[in-house]
C-alpha cells in the first residue's frame, strides 16, 4: 500500500531538510524538451529504471493534474505543482510504496543554450528511513541517474528529428 507524504508546495524546493541540483546540456530545443519531460510518463523512455507510468483523467494536463509512476519497482503518486511551457515543470509526491520520505518535491526547469538546452532538476526532500541508508551516496546516485536521463533524451529527441 502506498504510504501518504507530507502535501508541500514549490517554497519546499528553498525549504526541504536535503536539496540537490542538477544541470545537464540537452542537444535538442527547449519546447520539445519540455514536451518529452511532461509528457506522459509511459514515454519516459528515456528514464532510467521507469517501467511504467501515466496520467489520471483525460488531458490536458497542467497543474493540479495527477499522475503515477514506478521507477525500479517503487511505486509513487503525484500531484504536479508548476506547468509553465516551455521552461518549467514540477511536482510533488503524495504517495510512495516504500518510507522513502515525509515529503518530496522535484522541479525541471528549461533554459535555451545556444541550439539547445539546459535542463535544471531540483530535488528536494524531507528523508524517510529507506532514504536516510543512501544518503551518503546520495549526490553521487542521482547526478549519475539525472546525467544518463539527459543523454538519453537527447538522443531520443535527435532521433525523432532524423525520422
Amino acid at each position: 500500500m502506498a504510504r501518504p507524504l507530507r502535501p508541500e508546495g514549490l517554497d519546499f524546493l528553498t525549504t526541504a531538510p536535503r536539496r540537490w541540483r542538477f544541470e545537464a546540456e540537452v542537444a535538442a530545443p527547449r519546447p520539445a524538451v519540455f514536451a518529452a519531460v511532461s509528457g506522459g510518463p509511459g514515454a519516459w523512455t528515456w528514464f532510467p529504471l521507469l517501467s511504467s507510468g501515466r496520467y489520471q483523467g483525460e488531458g490536458p494536463h497542467g497543474v493540479g493534474s495527477r499522475r503515477e509512476i514506478r521507477i525500479g519497482g517503487v511505486l509513487y503518486r503525484e500531484t504536479i505543482l508548476a506547468w509553465d511551457e516551455p521552461s518549467r515543470w514540477a511536482y510533488r509526491v503524495d504517495r510512495c510504496s516504500v518510507p522513502l520520505a515525509r515529503a518530496l518535491v522535484e522541479d525541471w526547469a528549461m533554459d535555451e543554450r545556444g541550439s539547445g538546452s539546459v535542463v535544471r532538476w531540483t530535488f528536494a526532500i524531507d528523508p524517510g528511513p529507506l532514504f536516510r541508508v543512501g544518503l551518503p551516496l546520495a549526490t553521487q546516485v542521482m547526478g549519475r541517474l539525472f546525467r544518463r536521463a539527459m543523454a538519453n533524451l537527447g538522443a531520443e529527441l535527435n532521433q525523432r528529428d532524423r525520422r
